[in-house]
């Protein structure tokens, strides 16, 4: 009872301490979710010492984005969000190595490169532009210089030099690092430079010609059955070439099934009947009102001229269509495209013009009496009070040009000149015409053009989602996943997928399934996910997850890459044993081998080796430190088990000169050469044996969530 009345005694205290407490962890996890989907923090991604903040990330990736709004081919967000990241790790790896390497430009190298007798070639752009904008007799980074400084000087208004300073202040910062970037790879490319040793071994690679002879027997030879591979082959496969599978950042194979979402049959065939009745009605009746009311036909009227027409099929179809008729154009796929002819009539194609107008809107007619004196438009067309074309050719037969111009224009006789006036919003608004020529009238075209897609219906979206949905939901492991697709009508394809992935294998609109993937677990299957656009749905199971320093010599993702490896190991070596010491010469071991003896050339570095094939490089080396006379092998190449003799060699005769060698070393085998650093270059030299951290995926809503 003593014990019962002290709790009622504390029962108010621990009321406010457990409000208290949810009341921490509510504010906490607001102030927290806050800044990411389930994320802390707002890196985005980090590698070694350099990290890239959100808002640096958000602001980079507008920018780029806007840019690229209306190229061809852009890249998707997606895929741009990731480049973003990539190019900003970059720059934050390299200004952590200019710091630590002391590397800087002054300003008065920049001022040099902006303003010297030289400019920087990044530079001479903006500059050539600019002082042909200001009059400049020549370009000069000096004098733009001064206008941004002094714009009254260059009878420039005040705002001009302000926004001059603003495109002046981007250029010093782009060029400036340039410029830091051109510092680091000239001393990077300082640490390739060919010394006295590398020069001399290159002129007697390149010096030596040697001639051999040689049995080669291709390792193809070998059936798979006459070798074993076993699992310790396939480590030493791997192990050979371990570089290679170094991973940057935490890797996971997955398999996927993706299901793309297409029309039925059914949804075909009443499609295709919905279009021939729409062909009926068009040509029943005027007009396209009667497919107007139907969202799934896209109508477009326009006119033209047959020699404007592009599409060979349109010119065939005005040439013999009757008003009022229509046709199926094209019919690719699901997509139909239906025309019609809704009129004909005749007008002016090309017709040469001059015209001008006063900036003021004062009146033409004191242009009009000098022009009918004899004076051309070109003399009265000054490009500031009056302003217009000498002589331009335009088209009467486009649409939406107004009526009182065509007709004007139509009419006048060629050589007069006049003067039409027209109101522009309220105001009036002269134009003083002449006409040079015209050509004859000719057919003018009224088309209708209609666009037809068969969609796939509800009832089919319903379909391929429930029964992709019943598999998942009946195989919720990994290994039936892959086990049981087939029979269920699916094929599983493979891939794999990591935190800087835009998407799940080709799937555009991925990203949140990537989010769903490196969250889960070893075996777990993803539930359906279905794209903004309902192009397809998508389903994948995470079969490994890999986040060691190197892909496993067993992983999933190289399995095939490394038993091929070690299979062909595996068959050279039994060749080598074959054949080792059984000859005492070329011949010897040629027939042994059941091939024929063969001779050729072999220059040490040389991509080719006599008629071996590219990329031998063991045997290159063997046959140059070989010597002559002296039977080599069997040796293992990349096609064939070889065994050769040199039976000679010749010199160039050239003289060697270590200016000469040494800047071919220098092009040739230099990290860079005498060519700029590629960013993959600088990228991987600086990440060296880090680990990318990539945490954009906690900046987005996965599905699901």
């Amino acid at each position: 009872m003593a014990t019962l009345e002290k709790i009622r005694s504390k029962s108010v205290l621990l009321f406010v301490i457990i409000i208290v407490a949810l009341l921490a962890f509510i504010l906490g996890d607001f102030l927290t979710s806050g800044r990411t989907y389930f994320g802390g923090g707002t890196t985005v991604a980090k590698a070694g010492k350099a990290k890239v903040d959100y808002h640096d990330y958000q602001n980079r990736l507008n920018l780029v984005s806007e840019q690229q709004r209306n190229q061809a081919n852009a890249p998707d967000n997606d895929d741009l969000s990731q480049q973003v990241i990539q190019r900003l790790l970059l720059e934050k790896m390299m200004e952590n190595e200019y710091r630590d390497l002391g590397i800087v430009v002054t300003d008065a190298e920049l001022s040099d490169a902006l303003t010297g007798s030289a400019p920087h070639p990044a530079a001479q752009q903006f500059i050539y532009t600019m002082s042909q904008s200001l009059g400049l007799p020549a370009p000069s980074g000096q004098a733009v210089y001064d206008a941004m400084m002094n714009p009254q000087k260059y009878g420039l208004p005040a705002e001009a030099g302000a926004q001059l300073k603003q495109y002046w202040a981007g250029l010093e910062s782009d060029l400036e690092q340039l410029m830091l970037q051109e510092k680091f790879d000239r001393l990077v490319n300082g640490l390739f430079t060919a010394n006295m040793l590398d020069a001399e071994n290159l002129y007697n690679d390149v010096a030596i010609t040697r001639h051999i002879q040689y049995a080669a027997k291709p390792i193809a030879s070998v059936t798979d059955e006459q070798v074993e591979v076993t699992d310790a082959d396939r480590r030493a496969a791997w192990s050979e070439n371990k570089e290679m599978y170094r991973l940057n950042e935490p890797v996971r194979s997955i398999d996927y099934i993706m299901v793309r979402i297409e029309p039925s049959q059914a949804d075909r065939v009443a499609g295709t009947k919905e279009v021939e009745d729409a062909l009926m009605a068009l040509n029943a009746g005027q007009g396209t009102d009667m497919v107007a009311s139907n969202s799934k036909f896209v109508v477009n009227h326009g006119t033209s001229t047959r020699a404007r027409l592009t599409d060979n099929r349109l010119k065939s179809f005005v040439d013999t269509a009757k008003v009022g008729e229509a046709v199926i154009l094209n019919n690719s796929g699901d997509k139909f495209t239906i025309v019609k002819l809704l009129g004909v009539s005749s007008a002016v194609d090309s017709i040469n013009i001059s015209m001008m107008g006063r900036a003021d809107g004062g009146s033409l007619d004191s242009l009009l009496a000098e022009v009918n004196a004899g004076k051309s438009f070109a003399e009265l067309i000054d490009g500031d009070k009056v302003q217009g074309q000498d002589s331009t050719w335009t088209t009467l037969a486009a649409p939406n040009i107004p009526a009182d111009i065509k007709a004007a224009l139509e009419n006048n006789a060629v050589g007069s000149a006049f003067v039409l006036t027209d109101t522009i919003q309220g105001q009036p608004a002269s134009t003083l015409y002449r006409i040079n020529r015209r050509h004859t009238p000719v057919s003018v075209y009224e088309i209708a053009q209609i666009e037809y897609t068969i969609d796939p219906s509800q009832e089919t979206l319903t379909k391929l989602s429930g029964d992709l949905h019943t598999f998942v939901s009946n195989n919720s492991s990994a290994k039936d996943f892959a086990d049981n697709a087939a029979a269920a009508g699916y094929t599983v394809l493979s891939s794999a997928v990591s935190a800087s992935s835009s998407h799940v294998a080709n799937a555009a609109d991925s990203r949140p399934a990537v989010k769903w993937l490196m969250n889960a677990k070893k075996g777990q299957v993803m539930p359906v996910y279905q794209d903004n656009k309902q192009t397809y749905l998508l389903t994948a199971a995470v079969k490994n997850i890999y986040d060691d320093d190197y892909l496993p010599y067993n992983a999933d993702l190289i399995a095939d890459q490394i038993s091929a490896q070690a299979l062909k190991d595996k068959k050279a070596a039994k060749l080598v044993d074959e054949y080792k010491g059984k000859a005492s010469d070329v011949a010897g071991y040629a027939k042994l081998m059941g091939v024929e003896p063969q001779t050729g050339d072999a220059m040490f570095n040389s991509p080719m080796l006599a008629s071996l094939g590219f990329g031998e490089s063991l045997l290159q080396g063997a046959i140059a430190a070989a010597q002559q006379g002296q039977v080599t092998g069997p040796l293992e190449g990349n096609t064939a088990v070889v065994v050769f003799v040199v039976t000679g060699q010749d010199k160039s005769g050239r003289e060697y000169k270590f200016e000469e060698y040494a800047n071919q070393f220098n092009r040739q085998l230099g990290i860079a050469g005498t060519r700029p650093m590629q960013d993959f270059q600088r990228f991987a030299l600086l990440l060296g044996n880090d680990k990318i951290e990539n945490n954009s995926l906690n900046f987005i809503q996965g599905f699901g969530e």
